[in-house]
């Protein structure tokens, strides 16, 4: 981020910038690239079920669905996100519009999302963000450990620590997770079944 911008607007992604959730679209995608790891899912359903029962957290449950990429190398997943979002994506048109008039407007854009960066991140560069905070997978021992998850109060930690001198002049999420960091912009936006209200400091209030 150039020194003397000081004015941001912050898009999460799944379900605000993108109509549907990409972890799951890249896992279709990737068994059918891959249709000998497709038993897999068998994990991916434990580890789902798990979760419903309250056994653990939602960043435990994330891990464990990523086990569909054990043994793949960095290289070969970003090579295969490229590839997946050269398809026609869907994205909410809405929101597009946001991003290009605050992009007009010459704020620095950022996506903040708990989507992790290996795969949202082409899609970001299509899309013309200026940059992207997300939730980060170390790969060790064949396969990859989940970073702390970019959600809630750990994304508004992110930015404020990316950006400590910045003002985030609008924000737009669909997530209520987010309610947070959509009070802290001079505009926060709620998205909701593609469209777009405003919202107030009550509404957080409320949801506590």
């Amino acid at each position: 981020m150039p020194s003397d911008s000081k004015e941001i607007a912050v898009f999460d992604f799944d379900g605000t910038l993108y109509s549907r959730d990409s972890l799951l679209d890249f896992c279709r995608y990737y068994y059918q690239k891959k249709p000998l790891r497709i038993w897999r899912i068998f994990l991916q359903l434990l580890a789902f079920i798990g979760w419903k029962l309250g056994r653990f957290n939602s960043s435990e449950f994330k891990h464990r669905f990523l086990t569909f990429l054990s043994n793949d190398s960095e290289q070969e997943i970003e090579r295969m996100a490229e590839d997946f979002w050269k398809y026609p994506r869907i994205y909410n048109p809405h929101i597009v519009k946001c991003l290009q008039r605050c992009k007009a407007a010459n704020y620095y854009t950022v996506v903040a999302s708990a989507s992790p960066v290996l795969f949202i991140l082409p899609a970001c560069r299509i899309l013309g963000i200026d940059e992207v905070l997300g939730t980060e997978l170390t790969f060790a021992k064949g396969g990859y450990l989940l970073e702390k998850n970019c959600r809630g109060d750990e994304k508004l930690r992110r930015i404020t620590t990316r950006f400590p001198s910045a003002t985030i002049r609008e924000a737009y999420s669909d997530n209520r997770d987010d309610l947070i960091l959509l009070q802290s912009a001079e505009k926060g936006f709620a998205v909701k079944k593609g469209g777009i209200l405003p919202v107030k400091a009550q509404d957080v209030a409320q949801e506590k």
